[in-house]
């Protein structure tokens, strides 16, 4: 029998395949949290991973951000060849060069999820800025050979190209991980037809990308784009529910970094919204990773301290 996530121990989490993962998430009623940990910069505290520090503040599930399954390297772990961190010794970073997203997955006994972007022609300025995480179904099998229980795919590009990537990445990885479509914001790229944010995604999109074989879509939580209301959500959050798929609304736009009350209020209105997942992005004083604080803030606010302390202080053997 399935475990709702909200209660799984660590090594429960684990064991669990993309359909018995999908069911615990359904089962927790809103009360998931993930956190993204972006790779390509210093771990936030040393001595310690990012995504470590995310876990050990109530992360549910976490999100590689520009991990490239390539060229894996995660801070804050050694590096296999010990030469390699000499590089940024005078730094006191160790590069944790050849660490993949697996032992990042034993480390915190959560499951982990890899970021890919889809693209339509503009892969040198992608890697310059991210990293080789390109939605290739290529890299997406290495992501999740490298022990991806998720892939949180992204992009802004032509509807064909979209749902022609996420089926060619569909038919490699099947049912080993789940395959979530995310278009949290623009970032700078919206608007510029005069469309108006409402037309973010439509409905007619999201049937596109669930169709092409998604199993979960990631909009942004209300109050974090404008126009983005909680009614205009609870729209979308219906369709999606009805097509038995699941919905991650998350906090992507730097204002994770707010204050917490601000960051509390905004998580109530997703769960408000419908909301299964709530995502929590990587800047806060930088764009690295969010002030830790704000995570175990939203998990108080979402489903309380019982919930928030245990998943807090389960040891990954259990």
């Amino acid at each position: 029998m399935v475990k709702r996530l909200l209660s799984a121990t660590p090594k429960e989490l684990l064991a669990m395949g993309k359909e018995e993962l999908m069911a615990a998430i359904r089962m927790s009623e809103g009360r998931t949290i993930m956190v993204a940990s972006r790779v390509r910069c210093p771990n936030m505290v040393d001595g310690v991973t990012n995504a470590e520090l995310a876990a050990a503040f109530g992360a549910d599930i976490v999100v590689l951000d520009t991990y490239d399954p390539k060229n894996p390297y995660i801070p804050g772990l050694d590096s296999v060849n010990p030469a390699d961190d000499q590089v940024t010794a005078d730094v006191q970073i160790k590069m944790g060069r050849g660490r993949t997203a697996r032992e990042i997955r034993e480390l915190v006994g959560r499951p982990v999820g890899v970021l890919l972007a889809i693209s339509d022609g503009d892969e040198p300025a992608l890697k310059r800025h991210y990293g080789n995480i390109i939605a290739t179904p290529e890299i997406a099998e290495l992501a999740v050979e490298q022990g991806a229980d998720l892939l949180c795919l992204t992009g802004w590009v032509s509807r064909a190209r979209l749902v022609e990537a996420i089926r060619e990445i569909k038919k490699v990885v099947g049912d080993r991980a789940i395959l979530e479509y995310g278009r949290e914001h623009g970032p700078g790229l919206m608007n510029l037809g005069g469309a108006g944010t409402s037309e973010l995604i439509t409905q007619d999109e999201i049937a596109a990308v669930l169709d092409a074989g998604v199993d979960v879509i990631g909009l942004p939580a209300p109050g974090t784009f404008p126009g983005w209301g909680i009614e205009h959500v609870s729209r979308l959050a219906s369709y999606i529910h009805s097509r038995g798929a699941l919905l991650n609304l998350g906090l992507h736009t730097s204002q994770e970094g707010a204050d917490a009350d601000t960051v509390k209020q905004i998580a109530l209105w997703a769960k408000m919204a419908g909301a299964d997942i709530f995502e929590i992005g990587d800047s806060g004083y930088t764009e690295c990773m969010v002030p830790p604080e704000n995570i175990m803030a939203v998990s108080i606010a979402i489903r309380g301290r019982r919930h928030t302390f245990r998943r807090m202080a389960f040891s990954p053997l259990r």
